[in-house]
C-alpha cells in the first residue's frame, strides 16, 4: 500500500506494529455501529464511489404447489451513486520520542495514536446515527421513510422500558421480529439502571429481554432520542474501502505526523427497519 508512505517514516516495524496495535485495538473499543451492522468488505481504497440502493418493501413469500401464486418481488426502488468519505484524525509525534524509543529500547508511547483512533471511531459512529447532508448520506436518527414515535419520559420510572416496548411494537407492525437492535445516550441508559416497579429487577434488563441482538449507547445518539432497528444485510450494511489504517504524512519542524483514516458508505436499504422515539 504505497499511498500510506510508511516507509519515508523513521519507524522501525515494531514500533509500525506497536502503533497499529494501538490503533486497531482502541478503535474495536469505542466503535458502536459496527457491532451490529453488517459489514460488506471493498477492501480496495481505488474505490472512490457506491451505489446506494433503497430496496422496496414487499409482501411476504408465496407458498404454493405450481409456484403460479401473484407475489411481489423484491427489486431496487431507488439507485444513486455516491462519494466513498474518508474519515480522519491526524496526530503527531516529536523526532526524540522515536529516537528514545530506538537507542534506549523503550517502547513507543502511542498514546496520541490512541487518542486519534478513538476520535475516528466516534466520527464513524457519527457519521452512521447522523450521517453527512452535504455528500449526500442520511443516518439512522434522519433517514427518509424511517419510523418516528413519541417516547415516554425517560426521568420517570419505567419511561425509558416503555419507549422500548413501543419501538418494538412499531418494528413487528412493519414485518421485523427478529434482529433487534436498541440504541440509546449514555447518560439515558444509565438512568435504566434502577429497579423497576416491584420486579426487582433493573429496568436495563426488562430492555434487554426485548432485543434479542442487544442494547448499545453511543454519544451519537442525542439525549432524550433512541434508535431501534432491524439489522441486517438486507435492511442496512457498512460498505468498507479501506478499514482503519495508519499512514505517515509528513515531518515538519522536527516532529513527525500521521493520519489514522478509513474509508467507509454507511447505506440504509430498508429505512422500514428503522425507529427513532423522541
Amino acid at each position: 500500500m504505497e499511498f500510506l508512505h510508511r516507509e519515508e517514516a523513521p519507524l522501525t516495524q515494531d514500533q509500525w506494529n506497536l502503533i497499529d496495535n494501538t490503533v486497531i485495538n482502541t478503535a474495536k473499543a469505542n466503535l458502536v455501529g459496527r457491532r451490529f451492522i453488517e459489514i460488506t468488505p471493498a477492501s480496495d481504497p481505488a474505490i472512490q464511489s457506491v451505489a446506494y440502493d433503497v430496496i422496496s418493501s414487499a409482501d411476504s413469500g408465496a407458498c404454493g404447489l405450481f409456484g403460479d401464486k401473484e407475489c411481489d418481488i423484491v427489486k431496487v426502488e431507488n439507485r444513486k451513486f455516491l462519494p466513498v468519505p474518508q474519515i480522519y484524525k491526524d496526530f503527531k509525534i516529536h523526532w526524540r520520542d522515536i529516537e528514545t524509543s530506538k537507542k534506549l529500547g523503550v517502547p513507543l508511547d502511542t498514546a496520541v495514536a490512541a487518542a486519534a483512533a478513538r476520535q475516528v471511531a466516534l466520527a464513524e459512529d457519527m457519521f452512521i446515527f447522523n450521517g453527512d447532508p452535504q455528500l449526500g448520506y442520511p443516518g439512522l436518527l434522519n433517514v427518509e421513510g424511517r419510523n418516528e414515535i413519541e417516547k415516554e419520559n425517560f426521568d420517570e420510572e419505567g419511561g425509558i422500558f416503555k419507549t422500548a416496548v413501543k419501538c418494538v411494537e412499531t418494528l413487528n407492525s412493519q414485518g421485523f421480529g427478529s434482529n433487534l437492535v436498541f440504541v440509546l445516550n449514555p447518560k439515558d441508559q444509565a438512568k435504566a439502571y434502577r429497579i423497576y416497579g416491584n420486579s426487582g429487577v433493573l429496568e436495563i434488563n426488562h430492555i434487554k429481554e426485548l432485543f434479542d441482538v442487544g442494547v448499545f449507547s453511543s454519544y451519537a445518539v442525542p439525549e432524550g432520542k433512541v434508535v431501534a432497528l432491524s439489522t441486517g444485510i438486507e435492511n442496512m450494511d457498512l460498505f468498507i474501502v479501506q478499514d482503519i489504517i495508519t499512514a505517515y504524512l509528513a515531518y515538519e519542524n522536527m516532529d513527525h505526523y500521521f493520519r489514522v483514516f478509513e474509508l467507509i458508505a454507511f447505506r440504509i436499504k430498508n429505512p422500514s427497519a428503522v425507529v427513532v422515539a423522541e
